[in-house]
């Protein structure tokens, strides 16, 4: 499967596909790791970018388990969370937004509907089949 960019995705013809994309990850929701998971079920929202569009993609449950490696350690899932957006710490351990620099992730997309009666109106995305790489 060829690679392809966010604005493809976004302007495919068919509301159900699957994508191979290369974007950085430029928010979370939430921010805090020790709400990524209820019940040990993950639920996040990444925003992620390329030169081309900006879109949300949700990371859920068993592919969020994929993600992060199972269900890390909240210091381990910080770390994760903090490479993730790029984000560095400085010697006082505090987080230095003016240097974030999000590092650029192979990631396999899919959309989806919500609604049968509003296919396109109610698309969405989600992460799949992606792993964190260290």
């Amino acid at each position: 499967m060829p690679f392809l960019t966010l604005m493809d995705v976004l302007t495919y013809s068919d509301v159900l596909s699957k994508f191979k994309c290369v974007a950085r990850v430029v928010a979370v929701f939430p921010y805090r790791v020790q709400d990524f998971s209820y019940n040990q079920i993950y639920r996040i929202r990444l925003t992620i970018e390329d030169p081309t569009a900006r879109i949300h993609a949700f990371v859920y449950g068993e592919d969020g388990e994929k993600f992060f490696g199972g269900h890390p350690t909240v210091d381990v899932l910080t770390r994760k969370r903090n490479k993730l957006l790029g984000v560095t710490i400085d010697a006082d351990g505090e987080e230095m937004d003016a240097h974030r620099n999000p590092p650029w992730l192979q990631c396999c997309i899919k959309s989806y509907f919500l609604d049968g009666n509003d296919m396109w109106g109610s698309r969405h995305y989600r992460i799949f089949g992606t792993e964190l790489a260290g």
